[in-house]
């Protein structure tokens, strides 16, 4: 791993103070629909030039990135969706098609339907792995992708490998809670999870959290469904797309192993960023840092 790609953003207090660290953002933009494979999926967009196009993670949607908004507008054409089953869309069924491979063609069919050529594709945590799966299969839709603590490659370290096995504990605790019915509970119980404190989520200031159990219910068609074909480390360094793989800095263990993992993998050209005083959502607790990791990025290709 070279010195020259690793970023660690300090971003002036000037920039900071636009939209302070942890702030609930305002929604002020129309939601839109756009019908892919069956589905009408909900979007927002502003902002005129090359499209960047923002992929949520587990209980998530579009909201999930409107802290960064203000920051990609005034030079790319900002669009947000969220995936199919997630807030506000409308289910079609009892979530049985809430599959990885199902979420993948959703995207891959959403910027086919956008109809503006390539694009920069951004994703975290199950948005992260989806671009990655996405970049690999359909390189010809994208411009760039930006990987987000997408866990695509496993550590190999015995510190790593404990990492891993911890956080495992803790996802089954929420999965069980989707089994057992409680939906709410899982979805804080995941929170809690990739946070790695037993009381994160009750910390969130009112609007995230609203915001995080607003897509509750898809807890239980995300754990039920098959898990996608692996891919392995001799597929990641044959990417095609240009890469940027972010963290938090304070992200929990398994991340920051997964991390180092994955750029190990990537092709050596392939860029890394970490975000100051953030965690796993990292476009939420530092919007400022993100959007400066990212845009210059982005801006090059």
């Amino acid at each position: 791993m070279k010195l020259k790609n690793i970023v660690v953003l300090i971003v002036s207090w000037i920039m900071v103070g636009c939209q302070s660290v942890g702030t609930a953002p305002t929604y002020s933009l129309p939601v839109k629909q756009m019908s892919v494979n069956g589905v009408d999926l909900a979007y927002v967009e502003e902002g005129t030039g090359p499209t960047v196009l923002f992929i949520h993670g587990a209980s998530g949607d579009w909201r999930t990135w409107d802290g960064v908004r203000p920051y990609f507008t005034s030079q790319f054409h900002y669009v947000a969706m969220s995936r199919r089953y997630h807030h506000p869309n409308t289910w079609a069924d009892d979530g049985k098609n809430y599959t990885f491979d199902q979420n993948v063609e959703d995207i891959a069919g959403f910027i086919r339907a956008l109809n503006v050529g390539k694009v920069h594709l951004v994703g975290n945590s199950y948005g992260g792995r989806l671009v990655g799966y996405v970049a690999l299969k359909y390189p010809e839709l994208l411009r760039s992708v930006v990987l987000g603590e997408p866990s695509l490659a496993a550590p190999g370290s015995a510190k790593g490998k404990a990492a891993m096995a911890a956080f495992a504990k803790d996802i089954a605790r929420s999965s069980a809670a989707a089994k057992s019915g409680d939906q709410r509970q899982s979805a804080i119980l995941l929170a809690n999870a990739v946070l790695d404190q037993a009381d994160g989520f009750n910390k969130w200031p009112a609007a995230r959290q609203q915001a995080w159990l607003d897509n509750a219910s898809t807890m239980a068609p995300m754990y039920g469904a098959p898990p996608p074909a692996p891919v392995t480390c001799e597929q990641l360094g044959k990417l095609k797309v240009p890469a940027l793989v972010v963290r938090g800095e304070n992200t929990r263990a398994n991340y920051r192993f997964g991390h180092e993992a994955l750029m190990g993998c990537l092709p050596p050209s392939s860029e890394q960023a970490i975000i100051p005083t953030s965690q796993h959502p990292w476009m939420g607790d530092n919007p400022a840092s993100a959007a400066a990791a990212i845009l210059p990025f982005i801006s090059k290709h």
